[in-house]
């Protein structure tokens, strides 16, 4: 997955692409290190735009992905579907210097530098993706998770364990109110 810069002088270009999780090292990694199973392919549609010295790609990505619920470890699929906004820079953009500033990184600004005649987009994408992934998956929001005493799922039966006691040390700060004098 790659674009070539000679071909945005012309005009802007329409990119569509549908790769293997294979291709994508950083998103194997995060599937093996994880609960994390991704299935079918990544669907990425674009529309790359030379502008001076930079390109800016803007589309949508999307890609199904299986993750364990964050309360119950059952297993929840889901389709990401993202909008794509990536700008990459072969130089740094000047930027002009005021009294007590500093130049911000391209890294700062949310630029891609890149070398060359051609943008390999495997990364930018593989990081997009990441940042997507919900950090606490639900199989459904009214999941009711797994009892912290005996393991059972609650969703599916009860269990006969009496609720935890929690340490009342700090009970009786719960009516304790500051005054503003």
């Amino acid at each position: 997955m790659e674009i070539r810069i000679e071909q945005l002088k012309e005009r802007p270009r329409k990119l569509a692409f549908a790769e293997p999780i294979e291709t994508f090292p950083v998103l194997c990694g995060a599937a093996e290190s994880e609960s994390v199973v991704f299935s079918g392919e990544i669907e990425v549609e674009l529309v790359a735009t030379l502008v001076d010295n930079l390109v800016e790609v803007e589309g949508t990505l999307n890609c199904t992905v299986e993750l364990s619920c964050s309360r119950c470890l059952q297993p929840v699929v889901q389709r990401l579907e993202l909008p794509l906004v990536l700008v990459f820079c072969r130089h740094q953009p000047a930027v002009i210097p005021q009294e007590e500033e500093r130049e911000l990184s391209e890294e700062e600004v949310g630029l891609i530098p890149f070398q060359g005649d051609s943008i390999d987009l495997c990364s930018p994408i593989a990081d997009e993706v990441l940042m997507a992934l919900p950090q606490h998956p639900l199989c459904r929001n009214e999941c009711a998770g797994l009892c912290p005493t005996c393991g059972a799922d609650l969703n599916r039966q009860g269990c006969g364990c009496t609720p935890p006691q929690f340490h009342g040390a700090l009970a009786a700060l719960k009516n304790f109110k500051v005054s503003k004098d």
